[in-house]
């Protein structure tokens, strides 16, 4: 018994070394990663900055920058969930600028969902090679890797680290014996601090996944701690879902025009993607979408495999296999956007949901792979070892993308090193310096002249008189 929970051991930790080599290969192109390129980078380099401000002005919480916008103040973390900016300042204790803040901590987001994807993979398969060939899979999955060399956008990148959890903690209270049902709320906090789209989305799916196991949740206590989850994170994200909701009921802001966002269901719907781009390179948005040739091959060798696959495996490969398909419909010109509510539509691009298409597939493809491998070795253990070692180094060398191919904006030319003190050199940051999605309508208007004309000092619109007798 010692010496089989000592080889357990031994797997578990060359299994980690592995997710954290495959982490270190995924994250090479971070080194010469020019971050204000990128389409979204230039905006968190500016929070980190407004942020470290605030928290040098002694204001916390650290909502409201007040010298962004010609002093008229940018609401840099009232709007935007708040770890995307805290998690990277923790690294300014050991780094001098702010862009290798965002740097390390992306490397951490790819490391860590690594780890959680381990983790669900051997919760539901009991199979540690399946989980490192998942894990591996998901490190390399094509979308994820667009989100942070082309796009940097933090908050979906971020949100990786917590999909995994999320179903875990589904998978546990359903199928387990319910003692993670909490990972349900950690899962449910990171991601609602992380992107409130992804959350939203995340929600959904995962009340797919919940129907689809209807019969394991129609249980009173199961039922309950679902709840007990729910409340938990919204109490926990009280601090952020309330001041956002009541800067939405008291004014007009940008980010809460559907109009001014392109995120009207007839701007999702014209923004959809078509089936050929997830072969070819064609980019749309400047995005890309191509799954890659290693994903697809391992994708459709569930065509052969899944006969063979053993039943312990099924029920969650067939649940996956659902949501894949939901989420790459809901991705295309099939899906009927133009009569979404508005609600659904704050996505902005329906592409933003090869999150979850990709999540899936990173999963369908590992519980391909691993039955493929125990078909040719044939129960003998020595050969089905060598062999998913072999294919995890396969699964790396194919899938990495060393020498990414950037695209970077025209206009945005500066080196991140150049932006960032020009920047700080600044005393007031003008309006046409930042994406003015958190600004009062009136305010945000490039027509409006209101923010580059006023001077910085305290404005009365509306004067009211009160007599007391």
């Amino acid at each position: 018994m010692k010496e089989k929970i000592k080889s357990l051991s031994q797997e578990k930790f060359i299994h980690y070394i592995l997710i954290i080599i495959a982490t270190c290969i995924a994250s090479i192109p971070l080194i010469n990663l020019r971050i204000y390129g990128t389409d979204d980078g230039y905006v968190h380099i500016l929070r980190l900055i407004g942020t470290d401000k605030i928290f040098q002005e002694g204001i916390f919480p650290p909502l409201i920058c007040s010298s962004f916008c010609r002093g008229f103040g940018y609401a840099i973390n009232l709007f935007y969930p708040p770890i995307v900016t805290y998690g990277p300042l923790l690294f300014k204790i050991f780094c001098t600028h702010f862009y290798d803040c965002l740097k390390i901590y992306a490397f951490f987001t790819i490391l860590i969902s690594g780890f959680t994807m381990y983790n669900f993979i051997y919760e539901t398969t009991k199979k540690r090679q399946i989980a490192i060939i998942v894990a591996v899979i998901y490190i390399f999955i094509p979308y994820r890797l667009e989100t942070i060399y082309n796009r940097f956008a933090i908050g979906e990148f971020s949100a990786y680290m917590f999909l995994p959890v999320l179903f875990q903690g589904l998978y546990n209270l359903l199928h387990g014996d319910g003692k993670k049902h909490y990972y349900i709320a950690i899962a449910g906090i990171g991601l609602m601090l992380s992107h409130t789209i992804t959350t939203e989305y995340s929600a959904i799916f995962a009340l797919i996944y919940v129907l689809l196991n209807l019969s394991k949740v129609l249980n009173k206590e199961k039922i309950k701690k679902i709840g007990i989850n729910l409340l938990f994170i919204l109490l926990i994200c009280a601090f952020f879902l309330v001041p956002m909701f009541e800067h939405n009921l008291a004014g007009g802001y940008t980010i809460f025009s559907s109009e001014m966002m392109g995120s009207t269901p007839e701007d999702v719907q014209a923004g959809t993607i078509r089936f050929i781009q997830l072969f070819a390179d064609i980019e749309e948005n400047g995005v890309s979408f191509k799954l890659g040739i290693p994903l697809i091959v391992l994708s459709l060798l569930g065509i052969f495999t899944y006969r063979k696959m053993k039943r312990d495996y099924k029920g969650e490969y067939l649940s996956f296999l659902f949501i894949a398909v939901v989420s790459l419909i809901m991705t295309t010109y099939l899906f009927p956007w133009e009569y979404m509510p508005s609600v659904l539509t704050v996505l902005q691009y329906s592409w933003r949901l090869l999150t979850f298409f990709e999540f899936a597939l990173a999963i369908l493809a590992g519980l391909n792979l691993y039955t493929f491998i125990e078909i040719i070795s044939k129960d003998k253990e020595n050969i089905k070892n060598v062999a998913c070692i072999a294919s995890v180094i396969v699964i790396i060398i194919t899938m990495a993308k060393i020498d990414y191919s950037y695209h970077y904006e025209d206009a945005k030319s500066l080196s991140d090193a150049d932006y960032e003190e020009s920047v700080l050199s600044q005393e007031t940051l003008s309006h046409f310096s930042i994406n003015r999605d958190y600004l009062p309508i009136n305010a945000s208007n490039l027509q409006s002249t209101y923010l580059a004309d006023r001077e910085d000092k305290v404005y009365v619109l509306k004067r009211r008189c009160y007599y007391f007798k």
